[in-house]
């Protein structure tokens, strides 16, 4: 499909350039398209950007296919568990598509435009949308508990390109991103165990 093919051309353009260096005549001709077709299609270069990210080349788990994958009604421990395979997807992905770094490092140098403020606030309303979905305990804000562990895997996966170690945890290994997955299912498990004792008390 032609669209398809022009928004996963733009993921190429954009890990081989950056987002700043990209452009509509890069993606048309590595997708070997018209340009005048990608105007069609999206508007023009911020209407490109949005596809990209709403139709989950950005992440998967950005299209409303993913948060449909997830079954309804999960018993809470359930829901803990997969609340930390969500966050180990998202750490996983990220990883491995450069684009979507590429794209994060650009809302981080231009987050006062309007595209950009476009693009964080539908990540915003997906994140709203799976806790909705997988937090098993609404009443203790899984939404702050969200940002602080999509932040953290951010700015780790971000900062792997410059540095070797975090501690001594090897980000050039794949035991050391094994122990962040670990540790990550434990803080989730942890935080599980611990709000559940603490709804208990106020049960009783």
């Amino acid at each position: 499909m032609t669209m398809e093919r022009i928004l996963r051309a733009m993921g190429d353009v954009m890990a081989e350039r950056g987002t700043d260096k990209a452009g509509i005549n890069a993606v048309a001709d590595r997708a070997g398209v018209n340009k005048v077709l990608i105007y069609r299609y999206f508007g023009g270069w911020n209407g490109l950007l949005e596809a990209y990210v709403q139709r989950g080349f950005f992440l998967s788990m950005f299209n409303e296919k993913f948060l449909d994958s997830v079954p309804n009604n999960l018993a809470p421990e359930a829901r803990s568990k997969a609340w930390s395979e969500y966050t180990i997807q998202f750490m996983r992905e990220f990883r491995s598509r450069k684009s979507s770094q590429e794209l994060i490092r650009w809302e981080m140098s231009n987050g006062g435009t309007e595209l950009a403020r476009r693009l964080a606030d539908f990540r915003d309303q997906s994140y709203s949308n799976m806790v909705s979905k997988l937090a098993p305990y609404s009443d203790f804000d899984p939404t702050a508990i969200t940002s602080l562990m999509v932040a953290a895997v951010t700015h780790i996966v971000l900062t792997s390109d410059q540095r070797d170690h975090i501690g001594d945890i090897d980000l050039r290994s794949d035991a050391g991103w094994e122990r962040l997955e670990k540790a990550i299912r434990r803080i989730y498990s942890s935080l599980s165990i611990a709000l559940e004792r603490e709804n208990t008390k106020q049960v009783e």
